[in-house]
């Protein structure tokens, strides 16, 4: 795809301006009919788009034996797009065609089969044939009559190798009474009395093949791979007011279904996990921050546990997690909550085993395949170099946009799509690419390209294959390894730097996603395991092991580029990555969310930071500045165009610096938002609260300079000029919660007389305790409701009328001071307090307290 600050300015360009703007206008036949497939010569409605804002009119030109123009009307938006529509009126003939005329002022151009052109085109239109049905979809289409009422089921497979075929399932006791006609190299099959959810297959004579739809939407791998009928439009979306985020506002999480949810989570989910059960955890996700869900593969893969690496299909989801309405209410849920959801797929192959695609019309050749067929290192490659086969891909990406409202995809191993078969394998990314750009310019495609090649996300105008972003497989190496080589005192923090300010050309800023691990790094099947247990395999909670993660994590979010990171990292998840299995042993444990919330609490932080400081964006300025390699300290500043201005440190070493000398970019006061070593993050809490004031002491090319704690194993965050938000510092004393010795308590000078970690604010008698805890489980009591201790308030102690420490028969006479003149109390005894005297505690000092306080002299 285009780079993303392309997509913004054609949205610029898009005005009525009496020019239209060719970018953006599309029509997919089998996509955009409703219904999909019209039959009987019945009137069916049909969707264009085109920017928003951008044109004033349009219409189809409709041609059924004479033309007719039939006016479209503004339907809906669509992110950047507005959907037009055009109801076409029962056809007097068998046969017609569209296509669309589109004014823009005094501009007007036309949207047809070939494209888009400035002159009437050539090509006739869209064909719509009511007798051979050949505008069909592929795979199993449900039809309607004119009423609106369930009128059977059109099926359309590509087959170029057989004469005869049948399609057969529960609609004709799976016998052959529905043979198919073939028309070119496509058979088609209309059914009446085919209904959704009912399953088939295809069968065809030569060798007597029963083969699963290729396109089929839902495949049930228990029952024979049969395939089933699905109504795509069955399920009622919610999320109409969802937006994709900007590609430099992602923060994004790899997440596995299978073992996602179910061990300690409190849901009871079976094994593997379903996508229900990921929307039920949608609450986490939600306070974690995060904005896009990147899915692991889960288009039909064989058995009920894989990573997804091994598909069989292309637009089938898999069963085992949930039928495709359960996939689509996840994207659902989760958009109605504002995350984004990614798919990842696998293109450059397909699966080993139960590959119903192989051979798919003959016994003797290859349809979807070269004969031989290219190898993989994981399974064969379709054969690129057919268009059908090419259809057949970039068919499903419109699909899984269109049906599932997805956000974008992840493309599986890149590097192996043109490797093998180099012209057509690049052409296919360049394709998909393309009409995303064209069609949904705010989804993202994300490339796995290892190792990275700046060409894969170069526009396709100037050759590449046009990614939005890549995988930053140097950015990973180099933090991994210098993270590592810390354990030994020996990092470079140059490479550090180097991987900051990207790779170059077309592999920086969101061109690139950076991550300290992903599956493949905690996987042991790819040769990794989790970070946590490479830096201390001994002890995966050790100050180590949570310390250089949170310090790797850190340079991931505040670094430029789109920040990925894996399922569990959020809770220092020790369990590796697997690809599910029976016992459900590698599933990540939701217990540690508690044990370790201290952890959780520092990502949460940490990506709130990022959301709320445009700084921080993906595309925004950056400047490595500070570079200690005798120290192994790193600085860098990141700024954008508001007067957000942050700089972050991080300290690869094991020594705490306690007067750590550093320039900075601006003078005046900094705050710091961030400390990856603060006790709430569960760190040695060497931080620094307050205020910082710059100095005017030159220093790393600035002209002032501070000198500040830097933590071993740290990583800072400073804002110029900006206090810490209300989120990190509710009590608005300076001090981020994560420092703060009283994180609800205004307490700026951190007072703490015995040092035990609660401030005097929050822990007035120094048990150790806050006083709210020690009022809700009685230990102390609170008579005058204020959330103080009695024990804490000068003068106050229920029928201590003089304030001597005791009560006793000298309280008596200030007692009928108090109930006679409360004045003349308060003027006697000035360190008292006159609610001493409210014995029964009604908020009162009258003559109702008087028994109540004989009792208290008796002692009762």
């Amino acid at each position: 795809m285009l780079v993303a600050c392309v997509a913004p300015f054609l949205m610029v360009l898009a005005a009525a301006d009496n020019n239209v703007e060719w970018a953006g206008l599309s029509h997919v036949g089998w996509e955009d009919r409703r219904p999909l497939c019209p039959i009987q010569q019945e009137a069916f409605d049909v969707y264009f788009q085109a920017y928003r804002f951008d044109i004033t009119a349009a219409r189809a030109v409709v041609t059924a034996g004479s033309t007719s123009f039939v006016n479209c009307v503004y339907d809906h938006d669509r992110g950047p797009y507005a959907i037009w529509k055009a109801s076409i009126p029962a056809s007097p003939t068998s046969t017609l065609r569209y296509y669309f005329e589109i004014t823009d002022g005094s501009d007007t151009d036309y949207l047809s089969v070939s494209g888009v052109t400035d002159g009437i085109p050539g090509d006739g239109g869209w064909l719509v044939n009511f007798s051979t049905l050949e505008h069909a979809p592929y795979g199993a289409t449900l039809v309607y009559n004119a009423a609106g009422n369930p009128a059977g089921c059109v099926f359309r497979v590509w087959s170029q190798n057989q004469t005869q075929a049948w399609v057969r399932g529960q609609f004709n006791n799976w016998g052959t009474t529905n043979p198919m006609t073939k028309i070119g190299n496509d058979f088609f099959a209309y059914v009446s009395n085919a209904a959704d959810r009912q399953m088939y297959k295809y069968y065809f004579n030569t060798g007597a093949i029963w083969k699963t739809d290729a396109r089929g939407r839902a495949i049930n791998p228990g029952d024979n791979y049969n395939t089933h009928i699905e109504n795509p439009l069955r399920h009622q979306w919610n999320d109409g007011s969802f937006q994709t985020p900007a590609f430099e506002d992602m923060i994004c999480y790899e997440l596995h279904v299978g073992t996602f949810s179910g061990f300690n989570d409190g849901i009871g989910a079976p094994i593997p996990g379903r996508y229900q059960d990921v929307a039920t955890h949608v609450s986490h996700l939600v306070e974690l921050g995060v904005n896009v869900v990147e899915l692991m593969p889960v288009t039909e893969y064989p058995w009920d546990f894989s990573a997804g690496y091994n598909p069989v299909s292309q637009w089938a989801p898999e069963w085992k997690h949930g039928n495709p309405d359960d996939l689509k209410q996840m994207i659902d849920v989760l958009h109605q909550n504002g995350i984004a959801v990614t798919l990842d797929l696998v293109w450059n192959h397909f699966s080993n085993t139960d590959n119903f695609m192989w051979q798919y019309d003959s016994t003797a050749t290859q349809l979807y395949f070269d004969n031989p067929a290219i190898n993989t290192p994981w399974g064969s490659q379709a054969d690129y170099d057919k268009v059908e086969v090419r259809d057949y891909y970039a068919d499903s990406l419109l699909q899984w946009l269109e049906e599932f409202h997805v956000d974008g995809f992840r493309f599986d191993a890149t590097d192996f799509i043109n490797q093998y078969q180099p012209a057509n394998g690049w052409g296919l990314m360049q394709r998909l690419n393309n009409s995303m750009d064209n069609r949904w310019v705010d989804k993202i495609a994300v490339a796995e390209q290892l190792p990275n090649d700046s060409w894969v996300t170069r526009p396709t105008s100037l050759g590449g294959a046009g990614f939005d972003s890549q995988w930053h497989d140097a950015f990973t190496d180099n933090l991994r390894q210098e993270l590592i080589d810390a354990s030994f005192g020996d990092p470079e923090m140059w490479k550090i730097g180097n991987i900051i300010n990207g790779s170059g050309q077309y592999l920086e800023y969101t061109q690139v996603s950076n991550y300290l691990e992903l599956h493949d790094e905690a996987w042991p099947t790819s040769g990794g395991q989790r970070f946590v247990r490479t830096i201390d395999s001994g002890n995966t909670s050790s100050v180590y092991a949570k310390g250089r993660t949170k310090l790797g994590q850190g340079v991931v979010m505040f670094s430029p580029g789109i920040p990925v990171m894996l399922q569990g990292t959020e809770w220092l998840e020790d369990i590796n990555f697997g690809s599910g299995s029976p016992s459900g042993v590698d599933r990540i444990d939701w217990s540690k969310k508690v044990t370790y919330r201290r952890i959780f609490d520092f990502y949460r932080d940490m990506i709130h930071v990022r959301k709320t400081n445009g700084a921080f964006r993906a595309n925004a300025g950056r400047q490595v500045y500070h570079l200690n390699e005798g120290g192994n300290v790193i600085g860098w500043q990141r700024y954008d165009g508001s007067g957000n201005v942050c700089v972050v440190i991080a300290n690869f070493s094991n020594t705490d610096y306690m007067d750590y000398h550093i320039g900075l970019p601006q003078s005046g006061n900094w705050y710091e938002l961030i400390n990856s070593q603060a006790k709430g993050y569960d760190g040695n809490w060497q931080t620094n609260p307050g205020a910082l004031s710059s100095v005017a002491e030159p220093y790393d090319g600035h002209p002032q300079s501070i000198y500040l704690t830097l933590p071993q194993m740290g990583l800072i965050v400073l804002r110029w000029n900006n206090p810490p938000d209300a989120f990190l510092d509710p009590d608005g004393d300076l001090i981020t919660s994560a420092n703060d010795n009283c994180p609800d308590y205004p307490n700026p000078d951190q007072a703490d007389d015995n040092s035990d970690g609660l401030g005097n604010a929050c822990d007035c008698n120094e048990n150790g305790v806050y006083d709210l805890t020690d009022i809700g489980n009685g230990t102390s009591q609170d008579t005058n409701s204020n959330n103080i201790p009695d024990e804490c308030e000068a003068g106050f102690a229920v029928g201590d009328m003089n304030c001597d420490g005791s009560i006793d028969v000298l309280d008596i006479n200030p007692f009928i001071l108090a109930l006679s003149d409360p004045i003349a109390y308060a003027a006697q005894y000035p360190a008292c307090d006159i609610n001493n005297g409210d014995i029964n505690d009604d908020g009162n000092v009258d003559v109702l307290d008087i028994n109540p306080f004989v009792a208290l002299l008796a002692g009762g």
